[in-house]
């Protein structure tokens, strides 16, 4: 019999929820200043960084999965999560601060794979943190609500830092035009273009801040949280990897929310790298700061709305239910981007905060309740299995916002350069070039959550079904 005190602290909340700042920047900082630095500074074709976001989902694609089975068979006297978040976070913090000193003078491919062995190794670090502490979090409560309240305050740890992830751009740009401007040397690269050489000194200064940021609340998160299952773990023997793979395969709650979870994560990531390059080029005329000024006031607006709105997200799931709700936030999303075509343009900049007006809410309800119900996922596979494996859903929801994320980035580069983007002609693309982008901008994303919704229409747990399904482990092998 395994007797744990239920209620979980308001400390332990927000010890837990400030690792939602590290994993935001692991999640998206590095892919915010490559579109700057080296699409827009070094003028590396948008179709090789595309390839190189590839190639590491790829590698996302083995190591996720592997860290979540890792972490699941640890037995250490820290516990199978805490370790590997602590680590995992100065881990990614140090080869974040050091991935921005990129030396002059290069070819293109040189800086294609300066860019491709520091995103593999930052990323592989964000890994070892993430999907332990996804499983963290999963693992902190077994009560239904409860565990909403969590997530929630994982969701305002990612809300905080989201308008730095997202003015990063604007962030670069401003410190190297004020601190590093003033007797600044030209560069000429080989091709003849001019190299921006301050705006790639504010990117190592912001580099150094955010290691620190990632490194701090990665740490925070480490120490927080009960592993409530650590003894249940250990009672049960490890998993082996035939596990991992048939058993979670079979797991159709898992796979409905998980494929929605990608196809979410895939629309906002069209917003967030579109929105960069239609803001500096069709927008602002090509003025690198500028227009990731306006960015970053669309990152503020959104990120604002979506924090103050998560305690109304939190208690409305409690009352209409998580599926409910995640299907109200695939509307809102949907509503959003169809704004978009409308809302961004140069005869009025400031109409895209419309769309983060609408964006927040949207991705409050989705972000906030899709962790929550991972949880659910998580009891749903031990009555099935008789195995605790928050490890392994925490590597598949890690990997599926990253697959989101990087997808989307990788599309937007390669559609940008199948369109005719080229960053050396400024603002004077051609009307082809930014229609092209508008479109995609807008139509995709809709059809993202559009498809999403009708796969999420098949997710079957509901808030009666878990309730049973917690009694029935608890009458097999007690309270937890």
């Amino acid at each position: 019999m395994y007797m744990v005190k239920e209620k979980v602290s308001t400390r332990e909340m927000v010890l837990y929820g400030s690792g939602g700042i590290a994993m935001n920047f692991m999640n998206n900082a590095a892919t915010r200043l490559m579109n700057l630095i080296f699409v827009a500074t070094l003028n590396v074709s948008p179709a090789l960084m595309g390839t190189a976001m590839l190639v590491f989902r790829l590698w996302d694609a083995i190591s996720d999965p592997m860290m979540g089975f890792i972490s699941d068979n640890a037995r250490t006297r820290w516990g199978r999560r805490r370790p590997f978040v602590v680590a995992g976070a100065v881990w990614a913090g140090i080869v974040f601060g050091f991935m921005w000193f990129i030396p002059l003078g290069w070819t293109e491919m040189g800086y294609f794979w300066w860019w491709l062995i520091f995103a593999l190794l930052f990323f592989t670090g964000a890994t070892v943190f993430i999907v332990p502490f996804l499983a963290l979090g999963k693992e902190m409560s077994s009560n239904y609500h409860e565990r909403t309240s969590i997530c929630a305050f994982r969701a305002a740890g990612e809300k905080i830092s989201g308008p730095i992830n997202q003015g990063m751009p604007w962030l670069a740009a401003k410190i190297g035009a004020v601190f590093f401007a003033e007797g600044a040397v030209e560069y000429v690269n080989a091709t003849g273009d001019v190299i921006d050489t301050p705006t790639l000194w504010g990117a190592r200064v912001l580099g150094i801040v955010v290691m620190l940021a990632i490194i701090g609340t990665g740490i925070f998160a480490g120490i927080s949280g009960k592993e409530r299952y650590l003894e249940v773990a250990k009672k049960e023997g490890k998993a082996t990897l035939k596990m991992m793979f048939t058993e979670t395969a079979k797991n159709r709650p898992f796979l409905f929310l998980v494929i929605t979870h990608v196809l979410f994560w895939f629309g906002i990531s069209l917003v967030d790298f579109l929105g960069f390059f239609l803001n500096v080029y069709y927008i602002a005329d090509g003025d690198k700061l500028v227009g990731s000024s306006y960015q970053f006031a669309y990152g503020i607006g959104q990120h604002v709305v979506a924090l103050s709105l998560i305690p109304v997200v939190t208690r409305r799931s409690k009352k209409i239910g998580k599926r409910k709700t995640v299907k109200l936030g695939l509307c809102i999303v949907s509503f959003a981007s169809l704004l978009k075509y409308f809302c961004y343009t140069p005869d009025a900049w400031y109409l895209q905060l419309v769309v983060a007006a609408f964006m927040g809410p949207g991705q409050s309800c989705l972000i906030v309740v899709m962790q929550s119900m991972m949880a659910d996922v998580c009891d749903y596979d031990e009555l099935n299995t008789g195995k605790r494996r928050e490890g392994v859903y925490g590597a598949a929801m890690s990997f599926a916002q990253k697959s989101g994320n990087g997808v989307a980035a990788a599309l937007n580069l390669y559609l940008l350069a199948l369109i005719g983007f080229d960053s050396t002609l400024g603002g004077d693309q051609t009307e082809g070039a930014f229609f092209g982008m508008r479109i995609c901008f807008t139509v995709a994303p809709i059809i993202a959550c559009v498809i999403a919704y009708f796969v999420f229409r098949n997710y079957s747990l509901g808030a009666e079904r878990c309730r049973e399904i917690r009694k029935e482990l608890e009458f097999r092998r007690g309270e937890v």
